[in-house]
């Protein structure tokens, strides 16, 4: 019997154990499934059980399988939950989704196919002699011939400051998803976010969703927020004209064009960036590292504020709030946070060379997942660096590996043990931490772990 360990039961290691049942077939098979949250499917993404918080794609192109796009859609019809193929739903009805999908697969599985799943904590692996021995945090161990590591998002590195003794605070809040964050809040506290990304944007929908009255301010270095979708347009494929291409400024020039060119055909720049959805990861692996290096430096933020965009309803709000004052948002690099018990957090910030203050009684850190797998605070992956399991990439964007997964060692050496999905694979694909790229990788991994 082949044995295959998922560490992981967020979004990516339903999906990819949802694969292996759908083609495992007749083989003989043992399904390991590892996951220290309570509920399998949800991961920090779908676990949220507020309604404010919505998917940042349309119903129709949620699917859970790579060759059903429209699946998502028509289980909400089925489940008579009245959403057009274009809305943007909660994230908690996505994570219901998942999770009922992998009980339907688990019930009409081959009969020679076993899913176990463990409430519990992968702490190390051990690999040797051809056998992989995942330990866990209960001192059980599961031995398997393969293990995929299905991170999903980590908590957020706090500012990048000198002095961070405000991180002690306690109304400093690292995890934004965290209940306590609400429970705490006052109704007229002012709050300062670091970050206006889409995670901001969650934070913001639920301070209005309770009516919160206080002033609250948002910073980033640039300032800028998420794209708004704008649906209903389309744009032809023109990979062709980048293909192999080795300079990041060609790519952008090209895309530029297109882009003025929908403009002059009624469409829009959005179905542009879509059009190029496909192949983003093709194009990524076909850039030098040098050039990958410089599109992190100078152009990434300009790609996730145009290809990571926030719903219409939700651009409806942060409007609303702008308009009357009640949310600002400050461009500028944080330089000093100081706290005091009653007092509150006093930030510096410059903003174009000149020192720029806010005050706040309340942080929230909505800076995004750290990706830096040799900062994070895991015993998993500590205990797998030091052994040479595996290494971070060259961008330190996550974790170095095949395109298909197989993570790589301190050696660089491909294993054909150990593999991975999803936001670990960011600096290798750029393009994967979103379910239409993580379902097709959940798809590929498994036919490549049955077959092997």
């Amino acid at each position: 019997m082949k044995r295959i360990t998922i560490i992981g039961g967020g979004a990516s290691g339903t999906l990819l154990a949802l694969n292996l049942l759908k083609y495992s077939g007749d083989g003989r098979l043992e399904i390991n499934l590892v996951e220290k949250r309570p509920h399998i499917g949800r991961g920090v993404a779908f676990s949220t059980q507020e309604d404010s918080h919505l998917l940042n794609v349309p119903a129709a192109k949620m699917g859970a399988y790579a060759d059903d796009v429209e699946h998502f859609h028509r289980w909400l019809n089925d489940s008579e939950m009245d959403y057009s193929a274009l809305a943007f739903v909660p994230r908690r009805i996505y994570g219901e989704y998942l999770r009922e999908q992998l009980e339907e697969a688990n019930k009409n599985k081959g009969q020679n196919v076993a899913l176990n799943i463990f409430d519990d904590e992968a702490v190390d692996v051990e690999i040797k002699e051809g056998k992989a021995s995942v330990q866990l945090a209960s001192g059980d161990h599961i031995y398997s011939e393969k293990v995929a590591l299905a991170f999903g998002n980590f908590l957020p590195p706090h500012p990048t400051i000198d002095d961070q003794s405000f991180i002690d605070s306690p109304r400093y809040f690292q995890d934004p998803w965290s209940p306590e964050v609400f429970d705490s809040i006052g109704t007229d506290d002012s709050i300062l976010i670091v970050g206006t990304g889409l995670s901001m944007v969650d934070v913001t929908m639920q301070l209005y969703k309770l009516n919160h009255k206080g002033l609250i301010n948002a910073i980033s270095t640039r300032g800028q927020l998420p794209a708004v979708h704008k649906l209903g347009f389309t744009y032809p494929p023109f990979f062709e004209e980048i293909k192999g291409a080795r300079r990041v400024t060609d790519v952008l020039k090209t895309v530029r064009a297109h882009v003025k060119k929908a403009e002059a055909e009624s469409s829009d720049w959005r179905a542009v960036i879509d059009s190029l959805r496909p192949v983003t990861q093709q194009i990524w692996l076909d850039l030098p590292l040098a050039e990958k290096k410089y599109f992190m430096q100078h152009l990434s933020r300009y790609w996730n504020v145009a290809r990571h965009r926030m719903a219409p309803e939700a651009a409806l709000i942060i409007d609303e709030l702008r308009g009357t004052g009640q949310l600002q948002i400050l461009k500028g690099r944080l330089q000093k946070i100081t706290w005091e018990v009653g007092i509150g957090f006093d930030v510096r910030y410059a903003t174009i060379g000149l020192d720029q203050y806010v005050h706040a009684d309340v942080i929230v850190n909505c800076i995004g997942s750290e990706s830096r797998f040799d900062k994070l605070d895991s015993r998993l992956v500590k205990n797998l660096i030091s052994a040479g399991s595996i290494r971070c990439d060259d961008l330190r964007f996550g974790l170095d590996a095949t395109p298909d997964g197989q993570l790589k060692g301190a050696d660089g050496q491909a294993s054909d043990m150990l593999y991975t999905l999803g936001t670990a694979l960011k600096g290798v694909l750029w393009e994967s931490t979103a379910i239409p790229e993580i379902r097709v990788q959940a798809r590929d991994l498994a036919h490549k772990l049955i077959s092997e």
